[in-house]
């Protein structure tokens, strides 16, 4: 089976793809179901390009026949609207603002990517190994003067998208350290394109996630630091992978499928080494770089389920920053999780 890979924004802004007809009630017992994905072009998603490759989602009653790549999480949710896809990547804290402030009734399926407990509470006390654990970063020149936080105010800053993960993890980051980010001259930037604008000075600093946080400092800059460690604190959940709610109304079955079949994936990821190599030659695929530079980043962090603080936690700092108006109305928007 050839699976068509494609840069989806433009036509997710420009055209609405009707969704494709998935009753689950009108799919005979032994039918595989047909969904399209939309990903991020990060080492993380990973997991659904291995969990196609190896027949994860065949043998659990999933067709995938297209998986797409948007160069950030906005877009794709505005492809899932569309009916574009069924199912995209997306980290929590887009998805809270595309349900209060874009009214996008989305709901979290499954897991995608996150921290480890134990390792978000070593972090707290040590830099070089939030460093280690955190696949964002932020990307500036060592000629820069650039070297804290705040430093970062009156300085042209790229994110993927406005009021993201990005700039709502930079922005707390800056203000923690007495800064405003108000301030900010924030300018929006596709990942592969960070490094070279650094290094131009057409920015002054990029927002990056793995692979791409790693090559920054490979190519001779310097990451500033790990703005998704300082913001997250009891989250595991970070990236989650999110439909319509009028979708898993209507597919029930179909998406208990997909959970079980990304429990799968992440355990198989989690068991070795070697397992989670061939998880990240997989995700070579999405992000289009060497698998050297894969296996030289930070290695995903994959939780097995969703609990509700994970988009509790996130909806609560983001109203203290300032990025919603009032207090998100979280319940309904996690789906039951799968469970063994």
């Amino acid at each position: 089976m050839v699976i068509k890979k494609r840069s989806a924004w433009a036509a997710a802004l420009t055209v609405a793809v009707s969704a494709t007809a998935l009753a689950t009630a009108a799919v005979p017992a032994q039918a595989a179901t047909d969904i399209k994905i939309g990903v991020t072009p990060i080492n993380s998603t990973g997991s659904v390009q291995y969990a196609l490759d190896s027949g994860i989602f065949k043998k659990n009653g999933l067709n995938v026949t297209d998986i797409s790549t948007f160069p950030a999480p906005p877009p794709s949710i505005a492809a899932l609207a569309s009916g574009a896809v069924q199912i995209v990547y997306s980290p929590t804290i887009p998805v809270i603002n595309a349900r209060e402030n874009g009214g996008v009734d989305i709901v979290v399926v499954a897991p995608a990517d996150g921290y480890g407990r134990a390792d978000l509470a070593k972090a707290k006390k040590d830099a070089a190994f939030a460093a280690k654990i955190d696949d964002t970063g932020v990307c500036i020149s060592p000629s820069s003067g650039i070297n804290r936080w705040r430093d970062l105010v009156g300085k042209t800053v790229s994110v993927p998208a406005r009021g993201a993960q990005a700039e709502v993890t930079i922005a707390s980051a800056v203000k923690k350290d007495g800064g405003d980010p108000s301030k900010i001259n924030w300018v929006t930037l596709g990942f592969p394109e960070v490094n070279s604008s650094v290094q131009s000075g057409k920015i002054n600093a990029g927002f990056t996630v793995e692979p791409f946080t790693t090559n920054c400092t490979a190519g001779g800059l310097k990451n500033l630091g790990a703005p998704g460690i300082q913001f997250f604190d009891t989250e595991q959940a970070i990236g989650v992978w999110v439909t319509t709610a009028q979708f898993a109304r209507e597919n029930p079955r179909a998406l208990r499928s997909f959970q079980k079949a990304m429990y799968q994936t992440h355990t198989f990821a989690r068991a070795s080494k070697a397992n989670m190599r061939k998880v990240l030659q997989a995700s070579t695929k999405i992000t289009g770089v060497p698998l050297s530079q894969a296996l030289a980043a930070n290695p995903p962090y994959y939780p097995l389920y969703v609990v509700r603080q994970d988009v509790a936690r996130p909806a609560t700092k983001m109203l203290e920053l300032g990025f919603l108006k009032k207090p998100a109305d979280v319940a309904g928007v996690l789906l039951r999780q799968y469970r063994p």
